[in-house]
């Protein structure tokens, strides 16, 4: 009975040790690996929707389930399903969406969370051919899975109208 006690103690001193241990610093080569990953997923997913402007691409990269955040233009999307009703609306058989990230801020903030910053620039072409400026601001928070990286929360907004042309001053 003894020898079980003191097995018992030993397991839970050596567990113990083991959890307590913090993970070892990135170095500034891993974290440039990692943004240079990441970056490398986004850019080249977003170029895919110039020959493959669907509900399925688009989804492809986001966590699957209600775990997804999504906010845009002063909206959130509660769940996952009322993203893809959106999503599914706009992109229709037939339709291109060919965009550009530009000015991408990447900051690495641990081996498997990467937030990505950029504007979301380019024309949405509908299924009619009638082309739509899109210009948008887009964070991303990237989140490495088993299937790869994924977006977990994202936002994207829109600059406001320009301010209607001021009067000219009554003489």
């Amino acid at each position: 009975m003894k020898l079980n006690g003191w097995l018992v103690g030993a397991v839970a001193f050596m567990v113990a040790a083991g959890c307590s241990k913090a993970p070892k610093p990135m170095t500034d080569a891993e974290r440039t690996a990692l943004a240079d990953s990441v970056s490398q997923v986004a850019t080249q997913w977003i170029a895919s929707f110039e020959t493959q402007a669907t509900t399925e691409n688009w989804f492809s990269h986001y966590v699957r389930g209600n775990d997804l955040v999504h906010a845009q233009d002063g909206m959130i999307y509660p769940t996952y399903d009322s993203l893809v009703n959106v999503v599914r609306a706009s992109l229709r058989p037939g339709s291109s969406w060919k965009m550009t990230l530009d000015q991408k801020r990447l900051s690495v903030l641990d081996r498997d969370v990467v937030v990505v910053t950029a504007l979301l620039n380019g024309v949405l072409k509908d299924s009619a051919g009638t082309e739509t400026p899109w210009h948008r601001a887009w964070t991303t928070v990237w989140h490495r899975t088993p299937d790869g990286w994924k977006i977990a929360v994202d936002n994207a907004s829109a600059a406001p109208p320009a301010p209607p042309p001021a009067k000219p001053a009554r003489r």
